[in-house]
């Protein structure tokens, strides 16, 4: 049967900044989902637009989300997604939501007491894990019925419901949690005004969503899907805070992206949400073809992987993969997929491919410590005097 996928009819601006203008890096999402990524061509915030329209995601999140998304796995001990129904699946399920309790406490200093909520609580194991090694006071905002119904079973006082729904009266929390749901989000400037309100006078907000500068599986393919709206970087989702009224007091560029911040003292004339302006990016010089470049490398990388894998190496496959180094990519990624190339190469006695690759890198438009580790790599190789020289 044909699934409902809801129509993309919303044309949107940038929701960091408010321009309309931007560079294309993505047609397709997971499933082969038609989805329109633009990085926005003055603050480089990665954003689908076209959308579809808040009504109609609520409507798709309530039918069919669960029949595309329900499936997905989690990693258990040796690394293997585990999915749904599969052996292993709780146990796997269970060791994801420790490691989220065990970021939160490692990130915060939550005083015993502390009141702490979490949008999206799902079913309130995380808080459950948190309260375990924490004496806190723990509070929840789940939209799903079933799942608020088993968060207040374990205990959590939970609010069924929808964020902008949430009225607690008089009460403020001290800490307040986001993992993985801003980046659904139709209005997340309004979200993060929310959120700060429902404070105490020095409370902390934390957030995770996935990190565009750390893509994970193929981009287009798996990365982008059609319920991301927003894909946030350690250069937007920062700013993004500040325009909120917050200030960052910790960014965590890994894997996943965790931004901390805390409301900040206002100027008497000031009212939120700040206006935009470069000034709130951490790094300026990140923008819109710094980022699309480095996405399209990531791309290519990741289809290369991917035939390597399935095929085995070619002199085709390595010329292709020569030719896609001369162009900036993300440094993590980088050094992960062309030492994956470069070990099995080896290990298949095929050492002039695997020493055309690290040259490449060594030569290549990359940060100087990554080519000078490529460089100590092709010595090792045996690259002759002059290609050395090249590489510096």
């Amino acid at each position: 049967m044909q699934l409902e996928i809801p129509e993309a009819t919303e044309s949107v601006p940038c929701p960091l900044c408010g321009a309309s203008a931007g560079l294309v890096v993505g047609e397709k999402g997971r499933f082969g989902m038609a989805v329109r990524n633009l990085c926005c061509e003055t603050c480089a915030t990665v954003y689908v637009s076209p959308r579809p329209t808040a009504a109609l995601m609520t409507e798709y999140y309530r039918s069919t989300y669960r029949k595309h998304y329900g499936g997905v796995s989690y990693p258990n001990a040796e690394g293997k997604g585990v999915a749904p129904g599969q052996l292993g699946f709780e146990q796997a399920l269970l060791a994801w939501h420790q490691k989220q309790a065990g970021n939160a406490l490692t990130l915060l200093a939550l005083r015993e007491g502390a009141k702490v909520l979490e949008v999206g609580c799902r079913h309130g194991k995380t808080l459950n894990l948190m309260q375990a090694q924490r004496k806190l006071q723990a509070f929840g905002i789940e939209p799903g019925e079933d799942e608020a119904e088993q968060a207040r079973q374990a205990g959590i006082d939970c609010f069924t419901g929808a964020l902008e729904d949430f009225e607690p009266g008089e009460q403020r929390f001290d800490h307040v949690q986001w993992f993985h749901v801003l980046e659904h989000v139709h209005d997340p400037l309004e979200a993060l005004l929310k959120l700060r309100s429902l404070l105490a006078p020095g409370g902390t907000l934390l957030v995770e969503v996935p990190n565009v500068y750390q893509p994970y599986g193929l981009l287009e393919e798996n990365f982008f899907q059609n319920v991301h709206l927003v894909s946030y970087s350690p250069n937007t989702l920062p700013a993004l805070m500040r325009r909120a009224g917050f200030e960052i007091t910790r960014v965590v560029d890994d894997g996943s992206l965790f931004v901390v911040g805390t409301p900040c003292a206002l100027p008497t004339d000031a009212s939120l949400p700040l206006p935009y302006s470069a000034d709130l990016l951490a790094d300026p010089t990140q923008d819109a073809d710094w980022v699309a470049v480095r996405l399209r490398s990531y791309a290519n990388l990741e289809k290369l992987l991917l035939l390597f894998r399935h095929r085995g190496p070619s002199p085709q496959l390595t010329g292709t993969l020569v030719r896609a180094l001369d162009f900036p990519a993300f440094p993590g990624h980088l050094v992960d997929a062309c030492a994956f190339f470069v070990e099995q190469l080896v290990a298949q006695g095929k050492l002039d491919d695997a020493l055309l690759i690290t040259l490449a890198v060594a030569q290549g438009p990359h940060p100087l410590d990554l080519r000078h580790q490529f460089r100590n790599f092709a010595e090792r190789l045996g690259a002759p005097p002059d290609a050395l020289a090249a590489a510096v």
